[in-house]
């Protein structure tokens, strides 16, 4: 469905739940395939008529109940009838991000049934957007890891690969690439306001299709509260993840009093000294006292 009419002209004040809510980015691209269109072919930076087709394969009912232990917001999507994709929003903690989408990648890529022929394998994909790197050395903003040579350059395999979008670094674009089709994604799964995606809107109107979906879900009662818990099973996740740190660290520094202690007590001054810079000799001289 194409709105006939722009449903953002009088929306003003904060989104309550935008694009970067997974709940809301699987719901917009859910209800408007030509959405989903046009977010591929900037992800995939191809022409739009490129895609001549793209299906949903893991839709679910959108407002009902989701179960956030069994329930993947991942988007999966079959392109072209040759080719599969995983879209990801992730806003939450990276912890473990880089394992979880190479096993996500690996399911899609075991994509034949016993007994047939290993051709019929269809390239998969992930992409993960994400609220920053994974990494502490990469600061890119749109990046792909593939499977090559570790002495030479050359790729063992383009059917299989890995995208990720940090959308941390978008302020950091260089000046001549922030009019690109990503680069106005980008901004829009950030925007905060009714105002801003007005503003994008009216920049590129490829964005308005995605921009009045948002504007209609975000009226829904049912897909509000879906939104809603998502964003706190997020929360809960996060203090549960900061008290389990805060303990970590209490008991870490209780251990380390008792060994040093222990070695003060023992007069083992280097000791004491060597395993206060030695995390390894620290776990030898704790086995050594039972702590």
């Amino acid at each position: 469905m194409k709105y006939t009419k722009d449903l953002l002209k009088n929306a003003s004040g904060p989104i309550a739940y935008g694009l970067t809510n997974d709940y809301m980015f699987r719901a917009v691209l859910q209800r408007s395939n030509e959405t989903l269109k046009r977010l591929l072919s900037a992800l995939l930076i191809t022409p739009y008529e490129n895609i001549a087709s793209c299906e949903i394969t893991n839709p679910i009912v959108l407002g009902e109940s989701i179960d956030d232990k069994t329930c993947i917001m991942d988007v999966r999507v079959m392109l072209n009838n040759n080719r599969l994709i995983n879209l990801e929003m992730q806003m939450g903690h990276l912890d473990n991000w880089c394992n979880r989408a190479l096993f996500y990648l690996c399911r899609l890529f075991c994509n034949i049934r016993n007994g047939q022929d290993y051709s019929k394998i269809l390239p998969a994909m992930h992409i993960g957007i994400l609220s920053e790197s994974p990494f502490n050395d990469m600061d890119e903003f749109y990046s792909e890891y593939l499977l090559t040579n570790t002495k030479h350059p050359h790729i063992f395999s383009r059917n299989f690969s890995l995208r990720m979008l940090n959308l941390n670094q978008l302020d950091h674009i260089p000046e001549k690439e922030r009019t690109s089709e990503l680069c106005l994604w980008a901004r829009l799964f950030k925007a905060r306001t009714w105002e801003d995606i007005r503003m994008l809107t009216n920049e590129n109107k490829s964005l308005k299709e995605a921009a009045n979906h948002l504007r209609v879900l975000s009226e829904e009662e049912k897909i509000q509260i879906q939104c809603e818990g998502r964003e706190r099973y997020f929360m809960d996740m996060s203090c549960s993840r900061n008290e389990g740190i805060a303990e970590g660290m209490k008991k870490g520094m209780e251990t380390a009093m008792k060994l040093s202690l222990r070695l003060v007590e023992d007069n083992r001054i280097e000791d004491f000294k060597r395993a206060a810079c030695d995390p390894d000799f620290q776990k030898i001289l704790m086995s050594e006292y039972g702590i």
